[in-house]
């Protein structure tokens, strides 16, 4: 059985939820995306993920914000659930290098998000930096919003095109590309092909629609690995983003990768001999 694992899961409230969905650019979210889903709790994800055949999720609360008691959840399931932190304010640059050096010391701490759709501060800014240099430095992986976003904000500031700042910057960083980056998948194998570190990966994007060069992409012989499977649950449900991803057109290999071999590779820093 492959082991799987979801890069980009989220415990919701229902005020966590009537607050993301109550911002203007995002209230048609839930018909986007085609979820309704006010709460999720951890034993309804525990649930879900054991229905469905995924080994762990990564759980995805801001930098300062909630990753404390995210990770005491990871602790008590241990095995379950990784943590990301995500970058909500990159005005503040000093104290978010700072904050990802703290979290790195814990084993279940495994990436850091920037998502350009939320804060409107381009990839490449220098603001950025910072957050770069650090998680370069400590081998953490950075994901990073790239294509046009479902909320209607402006998508200018996470086009692929400055990825290449980053990636020519910091070549030891490891770069998730997040969301697919749909329309410019092409652009995307292009920098894969180019870049070692640069990944991509399908949350909160449908697979069926997966462009069908990038699906042969993922099935070559060079490139398998390249690609991440993850949901965005409950934005994107768990349940149809895993059906899809299970019956796209690859190889046994290519599909354990795409599922989770290589984001447990990538991601998780307990298989290192910490507890």
């Amino acid at each position: 059985m492959s082991d799987v694992l979801d890069i980009w899961v989220n415990l919701v409230t229902p005020a966590s939820a009537d607050a993301f969905l109550g911002q203007r650019e995002n209230a048609h979210i839930p018909s986007y995306l085609g979820s309704s889903t006010s709460k999720v709790g951890v034993d309804d994800l525990i649930s879900l993920m054991d229905d469905l055949g995924v080994a762990t999720g990564v759980l995805t609360p801001g930098l300062h914000h909630g990753e404390d008691e995210t990770l005491a959840v990871a602790d008590a399931h241990p095995g379950r659930f990784l943590v990301a932190g995500g970058v909500a304010d990159p005005t503040r640059p000093t104290k978010n290098a700072t904050r990802i050096r703290q979290l790195a010391d814990h084993p279940r701490f495994s990436m850091v998000r920037v998502m350009p759709l939320a804060t409107q501060v381009p990839i490449n800014d220098a603001r950025h930096y910072p957050v770069y240099q650090v998680c370069e430095e400590l081998g953490i992986p950075v994901g990073i919003n790239v294509g046009i976003p479902g909320p209607r904000v402006r998508s200018r500031v996470q086009h692929p095109e400055l990825l290449e700042d980053v990636l020519i910057d910091f070549p030891d960083l490891v770069v998730i590309g997040a969301h697919m980056g749909h329309p410019y998948e092409e652009l995307l194998m292009n920098y894969m092909r180019k870049w070692p570190n640069l990944y991509l990966s399908c949350t909160a994007y449908a697979p069926k629609y997966m462009d069908a060069s990038l699906t042969t992409f993922m099935n070559t012989s060079t490139y398998r690995g390249r690609v991440l499977w993850g949901s965005d649950e409950p934005w994107f449900p768990m349940r149809r983003s895993l059906d899809e991803a299970r019956s796209l057109p690859l190889d046994d290999d290519a599909k354990d990768l795409f599922l989770g071999g290589t984001a447990r590779r990538l991601l998780d820093r307990t298989t290192a001999g910490s507890p």
